[in-house]
């Protein structure tokens, strides 16, 4: 679950969604937190499959957005794996 206060916590799935030019359709990316940074305008270290390891800054304005979607805690394998 996330902090009372709703931000994203370490090894939660965390899902951004964003819509990009020429078409306009959502894109949507599924995550691992990793890491919560500090201050007003936060950012995200999180793993997205994929990827890998990707930093989100100012991952405050995604949630203020409702860009950032809180999905559910991550599971044992995925936790092992990452090292959480």
């Amino acid at each position: 679950m996330p902090t009372p206060t709703g931000l994203p916590k370490t090894a939660e799935v965390w899902e951004r969604t964003i819509t990009l030019p020429p078409d306009w359709t959502p894109h949507v990316t599924r995550c691992v937190v990793l890491k919560r940074g500090t201050g007003s305008y936060w950012p995200l270290s999180v793993y997205v499959p994929g990827a890998g390891q990707v930093l989100w800054l100012d991952a405050a304005y995604l949630l203020a957005r409702g860009s950032l979607k809180y999905i559910g805690p991550a599971g044992p394998e995925t936790r092992k794996r990452l090292g959480l």
